[in-house]
Formats: structure tokens, sequence, C-alpha cells
């Protein structure tokens, strides 16, 4: 049996905000559909940055069903916490074509005070950008090499990498 909807609903009432053993504890066990469902319930809500933090954990292992990648992806605009905000951020890499429909609700996060919600909004626009317009995203690339933040700059090298994006001499 793997972990239900009570087990997760404890986990993310007992997350201090600091220690991530107790979610790893979840996450790394087979999960119910109704302990995902739970997860996505939590959003927004008291416990989204734990919730979110579970979710991305099982995006990144590829254990997110679409369904509650495009919901989760769904309630970025709703979320508060900017850690929160940054791990849904950070799932995009691992679906973006159904993260496409939250384009819109990333633009406004590229000024984000957090410096790392800033550099994964730049990343997760990227990604999601539409067929024809590459040369949009190249040219967002080539800006983010120059960026005064060196994890601006880090992240611009890694979508170059990915995208073929030839990097300047």
């Amino acid at each position: 049996m793997g972990q239900t909807a009570k087990a997760v609903a404890e986990a993310l009432r007992a997350s201090d905000g600091v220690r991530t053993a107790p979610l790893k504890a979840v996450v790394q066990t087979r999960m119910e559909p109704e302990a995902v469902d739970a997860l996505v319930a939590a959003l927004p809500g008291p416990d989204e940055i734990a919730a979110t933090w579970c979710l991305k954990a099982l995006a990144e292992t590829g254990r997110l069903p679409a369904g509650a990648l495009t919901l989760s992806f769904a309630a970025l605009p709703k979320l508060s916490e900017p850690d929160a905000i940054l791990h849904i951020l950070q799932m995009v890499q691992h679906a973006p074509d159904l993260a496409r429909p939250i384009r819109a609700a990333i633009v406004p996060l590229a000024g984000h005070p957090k410096l790392l919600v800033t550099v994964w909004a730049f990343d997760a626009y990227c990604r999601i950008t539409p067929a024809g317009e590459e040369a949009d995203r190249e040219a967002r690339i080539r800006q983010g090499l120059i960026h005064r933040s060196k994890a601006m700059q880090a992240r611009a090298r890694a979508l170059a990498r990915e995208f073929g994006v030839n990097l300047p001499q």
C-alpha cells in the first residue's frame, strides 16, 4: 500500500518549512492517487510550500500524473509564498507542454523580489515558448547571458545548451 491522503495531510501539517526529511519520507514511497490529489488540493493555502515541494519531487522522478501537473501549474497565480512559486516554476522543465497555459502568469514574475523566482520564471518562460517564437527565446537567452546575476547567467547558459543557442566566444 502506498501513501494515503491522510499521511500526506499529516506530513504537510508537520512540516516546519526547514527540514525536508518528513516530506522526503512521503514522496519516497508509492503515492495513492488520493494522496497526490491531497497535495494538489493544498494549493493555495497554509501548506503550499510543503505541498509544492512534494509535487516537485514527484515531478522530478516522473511520478506526477499529467492531470496533477496541469492543476499544479494552474494554481501558480494563486500562490502567495515565494518558495511555493519557485517549486512550481521549477516543475515546468518536466512538463513544458502542460505549462503553456500559464505563460501569462509567468510574465509578471520576471521582476520578483526573490532572485531565484526571477531566474526560474525566465527558465519557465523560455521552455514554454510556442512554435514560431524561437527567435524571441534565443534573444531572451542571450539577454540572460549578460544579466548582472550569476544565477541568471548560469540558467541562461543551461538553456543555451539545451536549445542550441550559440554562446558568444
